[in-house]
């Protein structure tokens, strides 16, 4: 005789919730304010399609399902922080707790899972910020709540592969990050959740929700309002608006730059490449990038839009503390010992020429900028960029982060002013500023005046 179980899943709140919950698309992301429901909505999810409830319709019986029912699906949830996991894990052992008290569900608490004896039907829930806490398991739908704050390798590199067995389902949920917000999240561009939206905007395989903390009908207005109150302008906007819009650009420092193109894979640079190199001087954190000037024919592997005279970040160095001129040359000469290097720039014109010569009779110069303000320094690294001159590999990850975050400080209308904020912290940054003083902006390979100087230098 059939055993009947009762299950308590929580009814979606809305209209809103419940075109989230009964979607079918296998790629769904969900930008939505705080408090909205996200958790609640994810628990739904996860439950109906654990117990075997057809998502489109909810049990009723749909073209989609045979009579409400499918195959149980086995479901991952994964969240950066306990507290998040935790609150899933509360409306999953909610929602099941009979099933588990009759002993027709297994629960272990201490790896949050619940599952069906003898089958791989399991509902999990368990803390990831990136690919290495995500790895070991698979599953039917995968749902990354708070997904801007996670790492991008999380997806990338673990969470696609896991679902390609079956065809499974991702789910991504997030409240759009802060600029200013630092120290919580694990990625390493802050705006990555953000970009997946707008490409998922463009493809017919997802399907994408925004809703705003106000279309929670369970929530008090009075609340909200109070929250509006105490809330700076660009808080209230991303995190109870859910709103992500172009705003952000403008306070980047450095929104020119065209990921899409100029982000590339990396590939060997050829020996013929000749070399520039920019240093930051520091005790505590030095800096130093590397940068080859592309020149025909291309090797195998490279963009067939690189153009003659273009410049690529390949290598970036950043120790931290506690080592001499002379080690750090040693590294220098390592990261190029197949290569000639034209020149090194690094420091500023007043008070780091002594660290500059201090490199010199270890076989390294390092010569000052050619351009010394900073201002007239970030200008020449927005006129390369407009340009398209300057190309990173994708795993230079320290300075496409710093590129992802450094931006101006606002004044009190959210403005941006002509200050950065924070700028002592951006080495890498500074590097790019320094090397760019000598790459032209012409689409020459290298300007008379620069060569004349090159022989000045050596």
């Amino acid at each position: 005789m059939e055993q009947v179980v009762k299950v308590k899943i929580r009814k979606p709140h809305s209209a809103e919730e419940e075109r989230f919950v009964r979607s079918t698309a296998k790629r769904q992301i969900n930008r939505s304010g705080r408090r909205w429901g996200k958790t609640v909505g994810a628990g739904i999810k996860g439950l109906e399609a654990f117990c075997g409830i057809c998502c489109a319709c909810g049990g009723t019986g749909c073209s989609w399902c045979d009579s409400g029912k499918v195959e149980p699906k086995r479901v991952l949830y994964a969240a950066p922080t306990a507290e998040q996991v935790g609150k899933f894990w509360y409306e999953v052992t909610l929602a099941l707790d009979e099933a588990i008290v009759g002993g027709y569900l297994k629960k272990d608490e201490t790896e949050k899972f619940i599952e069906r004896p003898g089958t791989e039907v399991r509902i999990k829930a368990k803390t990831a910020w990136n690919a290495n806490t995500l790895r070991g398991d698979f599953a039917d739908l995968l749902i990354l709540e708070e997904f801007q704050l996670m790492n991008e390798d999380t997806w990338d590199e673990v969470g696609q592969p896991m679902l390609l067995d079956n065809n499974g389902t991702a789910v991504f949920i997030y409240t759009p990050p802060s600029l200013k917000s630092e120290g919580v999240s694990k990625a390493r561009d802050p705006r990555h959740a953000t970009k997946l939206f707008r490409k998922a905007e463009l493809d017919d395989r997802w399907e994408t929700f925004h809703f705003t903390s106000y279309q929670n009908p369970t929530l008090s207005r009075d609340a909200l309002g109070e929250i509006e109150k105490d809330m700076s302008f660009d808080a209230y906007r991303r995190e109870i608006l859910a709103e992500d819009d172009e705003v952000e650009s403008s306070w980047l420092v450095y929104g020119k730059f065209n990921e899409g193109q100029c982000k590339i894979k990396r590939f060997e640079i050829p020996e013929t490449w000749s070399v520039i190199t920019g240093h930051d001087f520091g005790k505590a954190n030095p800096a130093a990038l590397f940068a080859a000037r592309v020149q025909y024919p291309l090797p195998e592997g490279a963009p067939n839009y690189l153009r003659y005279g273009d410049y690529i970040i390949f290598k970036e160095y950043a120790p931290g503390g506690g080592y001499s001129a002379a080690q750090h040359i040693d590294k220098f000469k390592e990261l190029t010992t197949r290569y000639r290097v034209e020149m090194s720039l690094g420091g500023n014109i007043t008070t780091e020429g002594e660290i500059r010569q201090a490199y010199a009779p270890h076989g390294w110069v390092i010569s000052e900028p050619f351009i010394t303000q900073v201002s007239a320094q970030i200008d020449r690294v927005y006129g390369l960029m407009e340009l398209s001159k300057l190309f990173v590999f994708e795993d230079n990850y320290g300075l496409l982060g710093e590129l992802a975050n450094c931006m101006w400080k606002l004044d009190t209308d959210n403005k941006p002013t002509n200050v950065i904020q924070g700028e002592s912290k951006y080495h890498f940054l500074a590097c790019l500023r320094y090397l760019c003083t000598c790459i032209p902006l012409d689409r020459s390979p290298m300007s008379r005046e620069i060569e004349k100087i090159k022989v000045k230098v050596w």
